[in-house]
């Protein structure tokens, strides 16, 4: 009995070694160290004392409770996190932390030590489980790439990128210009086939034409013959005699014309070309054409213009093939107006009616035009007027204007064309300037 009381005082040493200024103004009372003490009792029940550790050890766990809580929402948010255990585990240390000091508080009243130990025995596993393992994860925790890392790791990706887009502009931009590429050699190559097409059709017309003319023409002249002689002898026929031979005579009149533009077309004559004022050019031609009283019309040529070098019988019967049409053009009345201009050192590109690509021709040339104020040429019309076999008129064959192309070219001269529906045509013929 007497080594159990022993045993009891030194264990109560510490206490009263800590408590010792508590028990100095309470000697009067009895105490039994045999039982354990609340810890407020080694502060003297001092409020001051007391509230200042209560105050500390309350904030502390509510900071400590805070963190785990903290880390755990930071983990939960970040799934690519590197060593997402080691921060739980780092808040159950910290967890357990908060728990010591909650029970700090608690002891000041009530002296659970027991409970207060077991505590402290698992913040210091937890702790001691945490350094042993937060050691050797430092070397790869220092390995990871930092800030400055990942600005460089960006940046690199930033300029692959911009590398990789500029390299898909180049791309599209080289695409694009395959793509043009590809539709030029296709156009140029359809026109080829076309051009070769129309030469083929050119050769095998010009071969016929050629044949048929002679053959119609002798025919026609001898019926032509016979129209006249008729005519004399019927002098005193009757008016319908008169209106049906004139009737013969008009259709001969227009199918010599036509085989006219047949053989023509088959083989274009060499130009004999000498000086000729466009004047003189313009005055014949209408001389022989005729022009209704319902079309008026009006020339006007320069008399300063220089004389031309060319054929007049061809340039002749260009000028009147374009008058022609103009007056057809206007069957119910109009204005045809012929006029002609000097252009010097005029560089001139080929007539874009034909898409060609030959080389301009530069030096002084004189313009004369045709116009006419008739329905107009539509525009998917304009690309096909120079076409042999093409013609917007009924009773047309589609030969004349092929006929004047190919006198022109022949004449060193080209040909233009401006049309506008509702508003009229105008055919221009460029002529040289004859050299004296």
């Amino acid at each position: 009995m007497r080594e159990r009381k022993t045993m009891q005082r030194l264990a109560a040493l510490p206490l009263l070694l800590f408590c010792q200024p508590a028990l100095a103004h309470r000697k009067e009372e009895a105490i039994d160290f045999s039982l354990p003490h609340a810890h407020g009792s080694c502060l003297g029940w001092k409020p001051i004392l007391l509230w200042l550790h209560v105050g500390s050890d309350l904030l502390i766990a509510i900071a400590y409770f805070s963190i785990p809580l903290a880390l755990l929402i930071f983990v939960r948010r970040r799934r690519d996190l590197q060593f997402s255990w080691m921060f739980v585990l780092f808040g159950v240390f910290i967890l357990a932390c908060g728990t010591t000091h909650f029970l700090a508080v608690w002891t000041l009243w009530r002296p659970d030590y027991l409970a207060s130990g077991v505590v402290k025995a698992i913040t210091a596993g937890a702790s001691v489980i945490t350094a042993a393992v937060l050691w050797p994860l430092i070397p790869k925790a220092v390995a990871l790439p930092g800030p400055a890392q990942w600005k460089e790791v960006h940046d690199e990706l930033r300029r692959e990128n911009a590398e990789r887009r500029g390299a898909e502009e180049e791309v599209r931009r080289l695409n694009a210009e395959l793509e043009l590429e590809v539709e030029e050699r296709s156009r140029k190559l359809l026109e080829v086939q076309e051009e070769l097409a129309r030469k083929e059709k050119l050769s095998i017309l010009g071969q016929l034409s050629g044949s048929v003319g002679h053959e119609l023409r002798n025919p026609l002249g001898v019926m032509g013959n016979a129209v006249y002689f008729l005519k004399m002898v019927l002098a005193d026929a009757d008016e319908t005699v008169k209106e049906y031979l004139g009737m013969i005579e008009h259709e001969i009149g227009n199918s010599q014309r036509i085989i006219a533009d047949l053989l023509d077309f088959a083989r274009t004559r060499t130009p004999q070309r000498r000086a000729v004022s466009a004047a003189e050019l313009i005055k014949n031609s209408l001389g022989t054409c005729a022009v209704p009283g319902e079309v008026t019309v009006a020339v006007d040529v320069p008399q300063a213009l220089p004389d031309l070098s060319v054929d007049p019988q061809q340039i002749g019967q260009v000028l009147q093939n374009f008058i022609t049409n103009a007056v057809q053009a206007m069957p119910e009345g109009g204005s045809l107006s012929i006029g002609a201009r000097e252009a010097r050192n005029f560089k001139f590109q080929v007539s874009t009616l034909e898409k060609a690509r030959a080389p301009t021709a530069e030096g002084d040339w004189v313009a004369i035009s045709v116009a006419d104020t008739g329905e107009g040429i539509a525009p998917e019309h304009m690309g096909k007027l120079f076409q042999p076999l093409f013609s917007t008129k009924p009773k047309g064959v589609g030969l004349g204007l092929v006929v004047c192309k190919n006198i022109v070219d022949a004449n060193g001269g080209w040909i233009e064309v401006e049309s506008e529906q509702g508003k009229g045509t105008t055919f221009t013929v460029w002529l040289p300037v004859h050299a004296g």
